[in-house]
Parts: C-alpha cells; structure tokens; sequence
C-alpha cells in the first residue's frame, strides 16, 4: 500500500521566501491575486518585502493595503516646509525688479512609446507531478513498500524533484524550439530555487531504504545536471550567445534516460542517451521515408515512432526517423498519422514527449479489419 502524497491545495505554504519573494517582485509574470497571496503569506512569516526600482509607477506590483506597513511619522516635514517658504518669499522681494529671468527652454511633451514584448506564463505541472509520483511507489521491492514511513519521507524528496524537473524539461523544449522571450532569466531562476529546495536536504542522511537511496541518488544526479544546464542556458540568453548547445543536448538526453528509470520503465524500452563521439554530420534522408511523408527532424527534438504497436526510438542526437521505419516501400504503407502535445504522452507514456509518429501498414491494417 502506498504512503499518501501531500496535497497541492495550499501550494503557497511549501514555497520557501525566496520562492515567494520572486512572485512578490515579479507581478508581470503572473496573476495579481497569485502576488497578493504570496505576499500575504512573506507577511504573515514576518518576511520583509524589498521591491525592485520601477521606473515607471505601473510597473510597481499591486499590494493589499490591509497588509501595508505602518508609514513612519515624519515630525520634520511641517517645519521643513515653512523654512522652505520663507526661503521662497525672500528670494522673490530681494530679486532686482529690472533683472529678466533666464528664459527656460520647455521641451515638447513627446508622446509616451508604447513597445510590444512578447511573453508567455509558465504553465502549472500541479497534475502531471501527481502522476509520475503515483508511479513511483511500484518501482519500489515489496518489502520496502512496508515501510510507509521510509515511503513517505521518500515521497517527498520526489515531489521536490519532480517539482523541479518538470520545468526544466519544459524550458529545455522551449530551447530546442527557439521560442524563448524575455521572461526566459526570471524563469530560469524560479526553476533554480526549485532545484536548490531539493539540493538543500539532500545532505541530510534520510535513513530511507537501499532502493529508495539509489533513486534519490539518481535525482540528486539529474538536478546537478540541471543546474549547471540551467545556468549556463540562462547567461548565454542574457549575453546573446547560443543558448541550445551540443553538450546541453547530450546532458538532456542522460537526464531523459535517468527519468525513464525513476517512472519504473524497464530498460530494453528505455531511449538511450547519445556519445559525444558520434558523428553529428547530417544524415541523407533516404528517398523510401521521404515518400511516406514523415515529419521534418532536428537535433534535439526526439519524437516516438510506432510501426503497428511497436514503439521505436527515433535518433537521439538526430531525431531521424528508426531504420526499421525508414527502410519500408512506400506501396506497403496504409497511414501515417502525427501526434503532438500531451495526447502524445497520454497515449504512449513520457517516451512521446517530443511527439509521436503513427505508422500503420497495409498488413496490419487489414489484419486489424478482420
């Protein structure tokens, strides 16, 4: 029997400050009613909020006035005010009445640009979390299932990670497609502190046991390789460099891999990472694959192909298309059907995570006729 998995209702309370502290003084990105929470809740800590200098007032985050601080009284100002009045009324008798003022040049009002940036929220993988969790207590042996406390304890290491992982490998596809914005830096960091809630109590012994140990071994692995992916990406963006490299490519083909092992999916299904020996020089597609109108390939881009309910990896490095596939005559193909997004993974599991490509021939559509 499985130990239960903690809730995401309130959400909110297992963030840590930093966490909140980016929602406080990041509202563009997100909800005002999401900021407002999360500032409730700094205040409710006894967190003390420093905003970031806005210059211009719209930009500055809207707040609960019931959770304003007190603004301190400010016994100077009346006389400052009255110093500054007679200051005034001196300068004006004392000046000589046939003196001109120095004329002041009034620029013209110019009117206020208005500049379009293209931005998008990262979605929320509330759902998807609970799922790879539930999976997790079955790659466990029974004997350590017995342990609901060791379980337990494990289970919430996991939903750090998976909490983590999840938006990495999201913001990793939004790489590979090129469709970062300038919301990309903040994102990346928000990830980051995701990471490091994770990295911080792994250096505690947590007394779990040995296959539980193995796993979490495993994901301390992966968030290393995340981090340091994560970073560089992020500093690359900020200074224009290439932000989707080779070797960003190999490490998110292991961490591919590593996951696989963590969702329980046995190894001989497993899409294997890529070498970083291998030849990168682009393959010929071969004349057969492109008369069955497969779909285009680019490297890092990695979509499942399945030939009659057979599930094929396509190249890892490449994303071409397997031999098995692509060596069929074209006479012999009744179909072949695309299938993106999350339809993908829900019909054949997170190896369709880039995709699924459908391929059915005449023979097995006949037989399935009959």
């Amino acid at each position: 029997m499985s130990a239960p998995v903690s809730s995401n209702a309130d959400f909110l309370l297992s963030k840590s400050e930093a966490e909140l502290l980016y929602l406080v003084q990041n509202p563009t990105y997100y909800h005002s009613e999401l900021v407002n929470a999360a500032r409730k809740e700094l205040h409710r800590r006894g967190v003390t909020i420093s905003y970031p200098v806005a210059a211009n007032p719209a930009q500055l985050p809207l707040v609960d006035t019931a959770y304003d601080e007190e603004a301190p009284t400010r016994h100077w100002l009346a006389p400052a005010i009255g110093v500054g009045l007679v200051v005034v009324a001196a300068g004006f008798f004392l000046w000589p009445s046939g003196a001109k003022k120095p004329a002041q040049a009034v620029a013209p009002a110019k009117p206020a640009e208005l500049v379009s940036v293209a931005t998008h929220q990262m979605p929320s993988f509330d759902s998807l979390t609970t799922a790879q969790l539930k999976k997790m207590p079955a790659t466990l042996p029974a004997a350590e299932r017995a342990d609901t406390a060791a379980q337990r304890k494990f289970l919430l290491l996991a939903r750090r990670f998976w909490e983590a992982e999840n938006p990495s490998n999201y913001l990793f596809d939004q790489v590979v497609a090129d469709q970062l914005d300038a919301t990309f830096p903040g994102q990346a960091d928000m990830t980051l502190d995701k990471w490091h809630r994770l990295t911080s109590v792994l250096v505690y012994d947590h007394r779990l046991r040995p296959t539980m140990s193995r796993q979490l071994q495993q994901m301390s692995r992966v968030a290393i390789t995340r981090i340091n992916t994560l970073e560089a990406q992020r500093d690359a963006y900020k200074v224009g460099a290439a932000v989707l490299t080779e070797y960003s490519m190999l490490m998110n083909d292991s961490i591919l891999y590593m996951r696989q092992g963590l969702l329980g999916v046995p190894v001989g299904q497993r899409i294997k990472p890529g070498t970083v020996t291998k030849a990168r020089q682009p393959k010929a597609a071969p004349a057969v694959a492109q008369q069955l109108q497969l779909p285009p390939t680019r490297p890092g881009h990695n979509p499942l192909y399945v030939l009659d309910g057979e599930l094929l990896a396509s190249d890892p490095q490449t994303g071409d298309a397997p031999e098995k596939v692509a060596r069929l005559h074209p006479d012999s193909i009744a179909r072949v059907l695309v299938v993106n997004g999350k339809a993908a993974v829900a019909a054949f599991g997170p190896r369709a995570h880039s995709g699924a490509v459908v391929v059915t021939t005449k023979r097995a559509a006949a037989a399935s006729r009959e």
